[in-house]
């Protein structure tokens, strides 16, 4: 668990007991993505439509998608557009794909192994961000089925109970961890070449 993590984590962990919890499918639309047949070229060209793959989600914050969809493989899937600011998580994938959390910077289609969580006005987006993103050993226990080959779905997202305080509040939780998080980013750019060379 990197240090942003535990940090966050401690922080919900105290709070939990205190802050009155919401189940995030009360509070929220839970929606998921498709891939339009790679079989039908004129599913995927022209490169029309932000597309992304479970595999991109450990970037946490999307600027941009590594693929694209036209519009016609858009109306012939179950892809379907993400509203800016949503909460993403990989319901299934490689490794440790699988419980990740990001937050999509721009407007997308994803594929069916993510489920994009758009909320409403009562919650912050990078609060509950933040939380999710710190319950990610937890996220990877929900999962259904056993071992590694689990998946998480839309029932067990909707289920998860977050902590809730007044959104002013939560503005100001969720900006701290976001500034924590790009200060212990630009540390690890600025002393990871110093690693290599010396290892």
């Amino acid at each position: 668990m990197k240090a942003d993590d535990c940090v966050s984590a401690f922080f919900f962990c105290f709070h939990t007991n205190t802050w009155e919890q919401r189940k995030l499918g009360e509070y929220s639309v839970i929606i998921t993505g498709g891939t339009p047949s790679t079989r039908i070229l004129e599913y995927w060209s022209p490169k029309e439509i932000p597309w992304m793959s479970s595999g991109e989600i450990n970037k946490k914050r999307i600027s941009k998608t590594e693929d694209r969809i036209s519009k016609l493989g858009l109306e012939q899937s179950s892809a379907r557009w993400v509203k800016k600011n949503s909460i993403l998580i990989a319901l299934a994938g490689q490794g440790k794909t699988r419980g990740t959390v990001a937050i999509n910077e721009v407007e997308l289609t994803t594929n069916q192994s993510i489920a994009a969580i758009e909320l409403d006005n009562s919650l912050n987006t990078e609060f509950v961000f933040q939380n999710l993103d710190s319950r990610y050993d937890e996220l990877r226990k929900e999962s259904s089925g056993d071992g590694t080959r689990g998946g998480l779905n839309k029932k067990i997202i909707s289920d998860l109970y977050i902590p809730y305080t007044e959104y002013k509040e939560q503005d100001v939780i969720g900006h701290f961890f976001k500034k924590l998080d790009n200060l212990i980013t630009l540390h690890q750019r600025k002393y990871s070449p110093i690693f290599h060379n010396t290892g």
